[in-house]
């Protein structure tokens, strides 16, 4: 028995696998044909005929692309290892930049000071040092960074810590791992379409590349998102709320990693929102009128979700929930222009 859409057709094909190999057109398959050649996507590409393959020849299969998938990725790394100094440059550059926003309204802290005329002799010193090299400081060319806590009187460090001797080290390499993978992805990605690629009709492949460039693209915004303004206004606050005459604002470089990979690969799924609502419509799961109907519960679940995959504390929770909630109109609009292509709504049982 057969089940319907394209999902029930691809379970049936696997249901079927301990079948064998064969077209229903009653042409040979050759066990040994990849799934990508030209007369493979013919015969994938009848509506009338798809490809069954056995358990064996699946697993074959998938083994062939993961390790094309990984070679890519082990190159990549090897490509990326040199660059140790560019890498951790842009591992810091969210701190950077929350040290640059703190350090301004520190120096604006002294000079409003100096105005009124209640400066100490100390701060003074520290005012002329920072008004004299601050465009060295933001550009990063000051002669030895790492006393500029002492000589500006700023009490947050220019740099991250290591806390260990191994954890600059391993951040670096799980970092060069991930660089490394973003580097690959389009071979990545590439094994892992033709994998599945194989069980979709053509007009079903038709639609992932009709979406793929605008999830991708969604995806990109989403982690420039987190990057450079989620991360480093949400250090900025959680810095603002310490005292430095008890507590000091020491961020540990493993860490720092963590928080910074966690907060862009949320970002990266948080902005596939409206993509997630119109493939929700197009299968006839959910309709526009409901996502219209639910909005005030949507937003309250928005807020909850924010809360649990953000840093604990207020500026990270508004920082990734606003978007979501204009992602969540940017699907409202998709979802109200794709409404004629919606099917029919099921008559209520009476």
């Amino acid at each position: 028995m057969e089940t319907g859409g394209p999902l029930g057709r691809l379970f049936s094909i696997l249901g079927g696998l301990s079948n064998g190999l064969h077209l229903d057109d009653g042409l040979s398959w050759p066990q040994t044909m990849p799934l990508d050649q030209p007369d493979a996507r013919e015969a994938i590409d009848k509506p009338e005929a798809l490809p069954r393959m056995t358990f064996g020849d699946h697993l074959d299969e998938l083994r062939k692309r993961v390790i094309k998938a990984l070679v890519a990725v082990v190159v990549a790394v090897i490509v990326v290892l040199p660059f140790k100094g560019v890498v951790q440059e842009i591992i810091v550059g969210p701190y950077r930049q929350q040290w640059q926003i703190g350090f301004e309204h520190w120096v604006e802290g002294l000079q409003a000071k100096q105005a009124a005329g209640a400066i100490s002799e100390e701060s003074a010193e520290f005012l002329a040092y920072c008004l004299e090299h601050k465009e060295e400081i933001f550009n990063g060319t000051v002669e030895y960074p790492y006393l500029l806590q002492s000589r500006t009187g700023y009490p947050v460090p220019y740099g991250l810590y290591a806390t260990g001797g191994l954890e600059d080290i391993l951040s670096f390499m799980w970092a060069s791992l991930i660089f490394a993978v973003v580097l690959a992805s389009p071979v990545v990605i590439w094994q892992i379409w033709a994998f599945i690629a194989a069980g979709l009709y053509q007009n079903e492949r038709r639609v992932f590349y009709r979406y793929f460039p605008f999830m991708l693209l969604l995806t990109c915004a989403g982690v420039w998102f987190g990057y450079a303004v989620a991360l480093p206004y949400s250090l900025g606050f959680l810095i603002s709320m310490m005292d430095p005459s008890m507590v000091n604002a020491i961020f540990s470089v493993g860490q720092f990693f963590n928080l910074l990979f966690m907060t862009t690969a949320a970002m990266g799924v948080v902005f596939q929102v409206p993509i997630v609502m119109l493939a929700l419509q197009r299968v006839g799961l959910v309709r526009h009128a409901t996502f219209v109907k639910h909005w005030r519960m949507t937003i309250l679940i928005i807020f909850i979700l924010s809360a649990l995959f953000s840093p604990p504390e207020p500026v990270s929770m508004i920082l990734m929930s606003l978007p979501m909630i204009l992602l969540y109109g940017v699907g409202l609009l998709l979802t109200a222009s794709g409404r004629k292509n919606e099917p029919p709504a099921p008559e209520a049982v009476t």
